[in-house]
């Protein structure tokens, strides 16, 4: 990985954590009008990671030009006009569609056959942004008696049931991805790419942990858990800035 790789890892940080974050604030938001009592005090905003993803993306393309990150670009730039000028209908589909485009882009595209790597990507992309994207827009509210508080708890206990879910979605494909980028299972030591991949490893076991101890005693939430998402979405995209992982080199 040369200096020029890893200084493209900033802008893929802060795609990866808009685009990620957003997938997170949609959830929440549906899960807090998805059942009775509506909690209308659970909406984070979605133009923020919209913000995010689109500086991100531009830097991006700028770095690095390609047609899957000029598709990006212009969703990610479309969904935020339609969420401050346009009234927010289509905003959401249009944004999902610049999510969509992330894998497509990635070392996936890489792998043969190239669709059925892709499509675990994809899943990956959306499992991950489901439960660490929606860990980190739960970090933003503050419900109306705090998180120990009976509307905290609820909103807790129906992102839980969706999170535990998603995140084994997340493991399961991201083991199924780990055995397509390395060559070899001393790869995780011998080289830079693995030591990465075992650090991000080590944040989600890590934000897991956190999250079970959080909701089991039903203490507030944890923001020590939204710090260790957004390490782990940096190091996805110290990954994503690498030209080839060993199992592609």
């Amino acid at each position: 990985m040369t200096l020029d790789d890893f200084a493209a890892a900033p802008a893929h940080w802060l795609e990866d954590a808009g685009l990620l974050l957003f997938v997170g604030v949609v959830l929440v938001r549906r899960l807090a009008i998805l059942q009775a009592p509506h909690l209308s005090w659970a909406r984070p905003d979605i133009r923020q990671p919209l913000v995010l993803a689109l500086i991100g993306g531009l830097a991006t393309v700028a770095q690095a030009p390609s047609w899957f990150g000029a598709g990006r670009v212009v969703a990610e730039g479309l969904a935020l006009f339609l969420c401050t000028r346009g009234g927010g209908r289509g905003a959401v589909l249009v944004a999902f569609g610049a999510v969509a485009l992330l894998a497509p882009a990635s070392h996936a595209a890489q792998v043969q056959p190239a669709f059925a790597a892709v499509l675990v990507d994809e899943l990956h992309v959306l499992s991950a942004g489901m439960w660490a994207g929606g860990v980190v827009a739960l970090a933003t509210l503050r419900p109306p008696a705090g998180w120990a508080g009976d509307e905290g708890q609820d909103m807790l206990g129906r992102f839980g049931r969706v999170a535990m879910i998603a995140f084994a979605f997340t493991a399961l494909t991201g083991l199924l991805r780990a055995t397509e980028e390395l060559s070899a299972f001393s790869d995780l030591w011998q080289t830079a790419y693995g030591m990465v991949l075992v650090a991000k490893s080590a944040g989600v076991l890590a934000m897991l942990v956190i999250a079970a101890m959080t909701w089991r005693r039903g203490a507030p939430l944890a923001r020590t858990d939204a710090a260790l998402a957004i390490t782990v979405i940096a190091a996805t995209a110290v990954l994503a800035a690498f030209p080839n992982p060993p199992g592609g080199a």
